[in-house]
């Protein structure tokens, strides 16, 4: 019996000095088992080639072109969305102008203190009218070619380039549209319309002709293609450095395979 007694309190006494132990062992925390995940992922990085590295941010960058092109895609719709808005302020601004010279010509008519405005023709009132309204013609013919060349870039696959000759010409009319309007003092076809020398002076300045609108939008569709065109460049530079990186490391490991298979046959011989 004491010795069954003695077995007993040895086992106990064992178990209780082994228990401790098993509690004081730490446990793997979530912070270190990340750091083993990240260690991990870094030496498969590591473990790529140089050409599997290139070829992944080759791809990194294509997707950053096709992004940057479907950018440039909203950007041109918004654009020609915007440049049918101009055609209309234009169109507010030449029938404007046109008003304006008819109420002139008509309170000309009913006038007899035999002046010009009092013997005006039909055939003579036509050319008033669109004689004083030139900037505005010019105006509506500038936003309507800027609205096609928006439209034929929504329609064309890639960049439509600024040489295409509906963006040329409303290039080419800006300038004549501005000297005419700087060039263009009163807003109707006679200056005053018969008043006095103070009343006309008061309508010169306050019905001169509206700026047009369309040489301040021709500025933004030309600096909105330029900076998409330098966009698309840069993207394209990229990606064809990568490629001819790519191809130049493919040589590289084709020389060395050569040079080992050489090597191994110099050896058998």
């Amino acid at each position: 019996m004491s010795d069954n007694l003695r077995q007993r309190r040895g086992k106990k006494s064992s178990s209780a000095a082994t228990s401790p132990a098993s509690e004081t062992t730490p446990r793997p925390s979530a912070t270190a088992t990340t750091d083993a995940a990240k260690n991990n992922e870094n030496g498969d990085q590591q473990e790529l080639s140089p050409i599997e590295q290139l070829r992944s941010a080759r791809a990194r960058l294509a997707i950053s072109r096709d992004r940057t092109s479907d950018l440039h895609v909203a950007w041109k719709g918004q654009l020609f969305l915007l440049s049918l808005l101009v055609v209309l302020v234009t169109m507010h601004q030449l029938q404007t102008s046109i008003s304006s010279c008819i109420r002139e010509i008509k309170e000309g008519d009913g006038k007899d203190d035999g002046s010009v405005s009092a013997v005006v023709t039909g055939a003579e009132a036509v050319k008033l009218i669109f004689g004083d309204s030139y900037c505005e013609i010019l105006g509506v013919v500038i936003s309507s070619l800027l609205s096609y060349f928006l439209a034929l870039s929504k329609v064309t696959v890639g960049m439509l380039e600024l040489d295409n000759w509906s963006y040329m010409l409303s290039s080419a009319l800006v300038p004549i549209t501005l000297g005419l309007y700087f060039h263009t003092k009163h807003l109707g076809c006679f200056p005053g319309g018969g008043e006095d020398d103070i009343e006309s002076a008061e309508a010169e300045v306050e019905d001169r002709h509206q700026f047009p609108v369309v040489v301040i939008y021709h500025t933004i569709v030309t600096i909105a293609f330029w900076f998409m065109k330098s966009g698309m460049q840069q993207c394209e530079e990229h990606v064809n450095l990568v490629d001819d990186s790519i191809q130049d490391f493919a040589r590289m490991d084709e020389k060395m395979k050569l040079k080992k298979q050489l090597k191994s046959r110099a050896r058998r011989k």
